[in-house]
């Protein structure tokens, strides 16, 4: 997990295009349908602007009518 947090935090360092990078949990969290954990098989490392854009509102697998 220290590994994929270096991973975001070197990214958003090397400026690449200004952007930012966040640490992303696939499944999330906390949602009204499902609760992920925080291991390192259900994190991914992203641009800052997908993840804030996504919220806990998808995640793979999600039901169709969530």
């Amino acid at each position: 997990i220290e590994e994929i947090y270096d991973l975001a935090k070197r990214r958003t360092e090397l400026k690449s295009g200004g952007h930012k990078w966040h640490v992303d949990h696939i499944v999330p969290l906390k949602s009204k349908l499902v609760c992920g954990l925080h291991v390192h098989n259900n994190l991914q490392v992203i641009p800052a602007t997908v993840n804030l854009r996504k919220h806990n509102s998808y995640w793979p697998d999600m039901p169709s009518n969530a």
